[in-house]
């Protein structure tokens, strides 16, 4: 189960031009796993038993895609 009711749930991507890398913040739990395993991680939110409930990581631009969708 998670924390955080599904209409509160979430995944934000903001581009640092000046810098070049895309911050992301999670509290959906199946984009969290995957920004644990594939992000530099920068801020780990938990509950009170210490279960991981959202992160902020940094990502490559390479990491990103955006493309036309198929219609």
């Amino acid at each position: 189960m998670s924390f955080y009711a599904k209409a509160e749930q979430e995944t934000v991507y903001t581009y640092e031009p000046l810098d070049g890398y895309w911050r992301v913040y999670s509290s959906y739990p199946p984009h969290v796993r995957q920004l644990q395993a594939k992000a530099e991680i920068i801020r780990t939110d938990t509950d009170e038993a210490g279960k991981v409930i959202a992160v902020t990581g940094l990502v490559d631009t390479n990491q990103i895609r955006l493309f036309k969708p198929k219609k």
